[in-house]
């Protein structure tokens, strides 16, 4: 490690707990061992810190900001620079993906979509804490027994929801020691599927507090746990392979239905966030294929049933409007705006993008103006 000059003075970690510090660059040896960050004074974080902040002000100031319309002013231009096929005079974005070889798995997501996606993650977890629900949560399927991995991320939300800058330092400290808690919980080769479904789902809120918060630790924490989303979903496909299959016309109960619903919607939404965040820091989703190959019911009334006879009465009488392989054509020839959660609403702007969706609203509200915000879209009708 190279050393500063003798005027340096110690880096502020050091100061603050009194002690010695070595004063090496790009971190102090204490620091480094800690795996805390280290700044010195009039000097930001160099690239070669342990939690590098991402090149993508525009995503700082929009995440941090959801009422914000994405469409106008200096951030459009940014958005577009992400996606476009040249990156021009952005020395940054050329730095970052010049090692980079192109994908094949990638999706035509445009910045629009990706935003209107991101948008409504970050509301998910306060939906969860207000309404006891999820799009992928359903609230009767832990109705006599919610499991631990799921009482922590409901504690986590409830944290979050109350962060001030005055308290974020305690916030943080409780969400991710939670979030830890939950990667090293014991006898996971154990699980039933419904413990590993939970688990899955707790760590999903738990990505959707720490990728989109604007935090770097935070942002960098959650990004080194992708892999195990990833296997855990893996895993959790695998044991419930038969279980997963079930829908409308095969289920042999309601709490059957939940459960394999619950499945479809909590693996399609693990590929899915993996995906929109490559696409949001890459500028290109690494999952696309994996996405499409998913299904889900769309059909609100079956989602939102509170009991088998409320489901038996939506299932008789409404079309479950079921998504193969995350095609909506059906929808669009013959749903009406209604019919779709907040999960099938997300899902099909993304995959049927702007233009279809705003001819889709505009039909369904024959001379009601066109909403051209997706963001704007979502909230009206969700």
């Amino acid at each position: 490690m190279a050393t500063p000059s003798s005027k340096r003075r110690s880096c502020n970690a050091c100061v603050k707990a009194k002690r010695k510090c070595a004063m090496e660059l790009p971190r102090c040896a204490r620091c480094v061992n800690k795996d805390i960050v280290c700044a010195y004074p009039n000097r930001t974080i160099t690239p070669d810190s342990c939690i590098p902040e991402l090149d993508f002000s525009w995503l700082d100031d929009l995440l941090r900001d959801p009422t914000a319309s994405p469409w106008e002013g200096a951030l459009r231009p940014q958005l577009e620079t992400i996606t476009a096929t040249h990156l021009g005079s952005h020395a940054s974005d050329n730095q970052l993906l010049q090692h980079l070889e192109p994908l094949p798995d990638c999706t035509a997501l445009t910045p629009a979509e990706t935003e209107a996606a991101v948008h409504r993650f970050k509301t998910w977890p306060e939906k969860w804490l207000q309404e006891g629900k999820a799009p992928f949560i359903h609230p009767r399927l832990y109705s006599t027994d919610m499991p631990k991995a799921l009482q922590d991320a409901y504690a986590a939300c409830a944290i979050y929801s109350t962060k001030t800058d005055q308290n974020a330092f305690v916030a943080w400290t409780v969400i991710e020691s939670k979030a830890t808690d939950l990667l090293r919980s014991p006898d996971q080769d154990s699980w039933t599927p419904l413990n590993l479904l939970a688990a899955v789902q707790a760590l999903l809120i738990f990505q959707f507090i720490r990728l989109f918060d604007g935090d770097i630790r935070q942002r960098a924490q959650a990004e080194k746990v992708e892999p195990i989303l990833e296997y855990w979903t893996n895993r959790l496909n695998t044991v419930t392979a038969t279980e997963s299959g079930y829908t409308t016309q095969t289920a042999p109960s309601w709490r059957s239905w939940v459960f394999a619903e619950s499945l479809r919607r909590t693996s399609t939404m693990s590929v899915f966030l993996i995906g929109i965040y490559s696409l949001v820091k890459l500028g290109r989703c690494t999952m696309g294929a994996q996405v499409s190959a998913h299904s889900f019911t769309a059909q609100r009334k079956l989602w939102d049933a509170t009991g088998p006879l409320e489901w038996q009465f939506a299932k008789e009488s409404c079309d479950p409007l079921w998504i193969p392989g995350m095609d909506f054509n059906h929808v669009i020839a013959q749903a009406c705006v209604d019919e779709l959660d907040d999960f099938g609403m997300v899902m099909l702007i993304a995959y049927k993008g702007q233009d279809a969706v705003n001819q889709w609203l505009s039909a369904y509200r024959k001379n009601l103006p066109v909403v051209s915000n997706l963001y704007r879209t979502l909230q009206e009708f969700t």
